[in-house]
């Protein structure tokens, strides 16, 4: 539990050896600091190198662990997913980002680490942060791309309790369906297997470590219809 406790209060930063290995977290927020700069480089020169279609998928661990193999709408798959970011933080790395070529679809998961405890995430004030910070996100990938779908953020597992605010999955989602009405974009839930009703939670076996999919495969598979929608 203390494992855990660490890889959400330090911004969930990736230990880069020999691909995803492992976690470390001596230092938390410089960490998770540190990770972001070089998975920045990272995603900039698969930016620099992508092919006239494809699609870019922007986010956080949820969007940066999907295996880069599959081919989303018959295109190819550009992962813009950086571990430990917040809306707010995404919003940053976004715009320090440059798309010689435009993706032809964006897609983008956001907001489990708004969601923590500490960050009294249902109070009107970080609800409002993250809202704006979503918005220029999003707004941001329609600048690139005709088609810009919004997922649910994620279910937790409860074991997370005393860290991630389960309750405010819904509330957070419910603020990007409405963004999604008021901007454009397509909203979707492709995590509404994984739920356990209303509650936040995930059904038991639906993560692997009270965080991440225990499958990312099929979350793509799942977003798809809305993806590749007329």
């Amino acid at each position: 539990m203390r494992r855990v406790a660490l890889l959400i209060l330090g911004g969930l930063a990736l230990l880069a050896i020999g691909g995803f290995a492992g976690w470390r977290l001596h230092r938390p927020a410089a960490d998770a600091r540190a990770y972001a700069e070089m998975r920045l480089i990272a995603v900039q020169v698969s930016l620099d190198e992508a092919p006239p279609d494809y699609v870019f998928w922007a986010g956080d661990s949820q969007v940066e662990l999907q295996p880069g193999s599959q081919r989303p709408c018959g295109l190819d798959f550009l992962n813009g997913g950086i571990s430990g970011s917040t809306a707010a933080s995404y919003a940053d790395h976004l715009a320090r980002l440059t798309f010689k070529v435009p993706p032809r679809l964006a897609a983008l998961t956001i907001g489990t680490n708004d969601i923590l405890v500490k960050n009294n995430p249902r109070l009107d004030r970080p609800t409002a942060q993250f809202e704006a910070a979503a918005e220029a996100i999003i707004k941001r990938l329609q600048t690139l791309s005709p088609r810009v779908v919004v997922t649910a953020l994620p279910p937790v597992g409860r074991e997370l309790g005393k860290l991630v605010d389960a309750g405010a999955v819904a509330i957070y989602s419910q603020r990007l369906r409405n963004l999604c009405g008021r901007l454009g974009c397509v909203f979707t839930d492709p995590f509404a297997a994984l739920r356990d009703g209303d509650t936040g939670y995930a059904k038991p076996g639906a993560l692997r470590d009270g965080l991440h999919l225990a499958a990312f495969r099929p979350a793509l598979k799942a977003v798809e219809p809305a993806l590749c929608g007329p």
